[in-house]
C-alpha cells in the first residue's frame, strides 16, 4: 500500500511538467511578450528554490562549511559543463539550442528525482506525513515548472520539443519515489545533494537568465520584469512558509 501511495503521488507530481501545454493555445506574438516575463520569474524562482528552499533544508543537519563547498562545487560543475557544451556545439554564435537549456534539464532531472525520493521517504513515515510533503512539492513544483519551460523555449527549443523534454524530466520524480523506497532511505545523502543542486539552479539564473534581462533597454519592461524577478523570489519564499507551517 506504501509504495501504491508513493507511485500515484509520483505520478501526478510528473504530470505538473506538463504545464507548459497551456502554451501551445496562446498566439505566437501573445507567448514571445509573455516569454521574457516568465524568463524574469524563472530567474527569481531559481534564486529563491537556492537559497530559500534547497540550503536550509541541508543546513539544518550539514555542518554549514561543507554545505556551502557542496553548494560552489554544484555552482562550478555547472560552469565547467557549460564551457565544454559551448565548446563543443557553439563555435561562434551559431547556437540553435543554448547550453542553459542542458543545464536546465539536468538540474532539474536532478531536483525532481530528490522531490520523488522526498515523498517516499514522507510516506514511509506515514500516510499523513506523505500526503502533506506530496501537496507542497506540487506547490513548489507549479511554478517551478512553468519557469523550466520558459527557459527551454528561452534556450532554442520548440514549443512541443520543450513540452516533451520538460515531462521527461518531470518523470525522474517517479523515478526517484521508487528509489527512495527501494534502495535510498538515507536522509544523509539527500542533505548533501541538495546544496550541489541549490549550487546547480544559482548557476543558471545568475549567470544565464539574469544577464539576459540586463539586455532590455525598454524602461518599462525593465521594471517590469524586475518585479516579475522579485515575485519569484517571494513566491518560493511563501511556499517554504507554507512548508514549515505544516510539517
Amino acid at each position: 500500500m506504501i509504495l501504491l501511495n508513493i507511485i500515484i503521488s509520483t505520478i501526478i507530481v510528473s504530470l505538473i511538467s506538463l504545464i507548459g501545454i497551456i502554451f501551445l493555445i496562446i498566439s505566437k506574438d501573445i507567448f514571445e511578450k509573455l516569454l521574457f516575463f516568465l524568463i524574469s520569474l524563472a530567474a527569481g524562482a531559481l534564486i529563491g528554490g537556492s537559497l530559500l528552499h534547497l540550503m536550509p533544508h541541508s543546513l539544518e543537519k550539514i555542518e554549514p562549511l561543507s554545505s556551502f563547498w557542496i553548494f560552489i562545487l554544484g555552482f562550478v560543475s555547472f560552469f565547467l559543463l557549460e564551457r565544454i557544451l559551448r565548446w563543443r556545439h557553439c563555435h561562434e554564435f551559431d547556437c540553435p539550442i543554448h547550453p542553459v537549456t542542458y543545464l536546465s534539464l539536468i538540474g532539474d532531472s536532478i531536483h525532481n528525482f530528490i522531490d520523488g525520493v522526498v515523498i517516499a521517504s514522507s510516506f514511509l513515515i506515514n500516510f499523513h506525513f506523505g500526503i502533506i510533503t506530496t501537496l507542497i512539492v506540487l506547490a513548489h513544483e507549479l511554478p517551478q515548472e512553468l519557469s523550466d519551460y520558459a527557459i527551454l523555449i528561452y534556450g532554442g527549443m520548440g514549443k512541443i520539443k520543450a513540452l516533451i523534454f520538460n515531462f521527461i524530466t518531470g518523470l525522474t520524480s517517479f523515478i526517484g519515489g521508487i528509489a527512495g523506497y527501494f534502495f535510498l532511505r538515507s536522509e544523509n545523502l539527500i542533505l548533501y545533494i541538495l546544496p550541489f543542486v541549490a549550487g546547480n539552479f544559482f548557476y543558471i539564473s545568475a549567470s544565464d537568465l539574469i544577464p539576459e534581462l540586463h539586455n532590455e533597454t525598454n524602461l518599462k519592461k525593465s521594471i517590469n520584469s524586475f518585479l516579475y524577478f522579485i515575485s519569484g523570489i517571494l513566491l518560493i519564499s511563501f511556499l517554504k512558509l507554507i512548508s514549515k507551517n505544516n510539517i
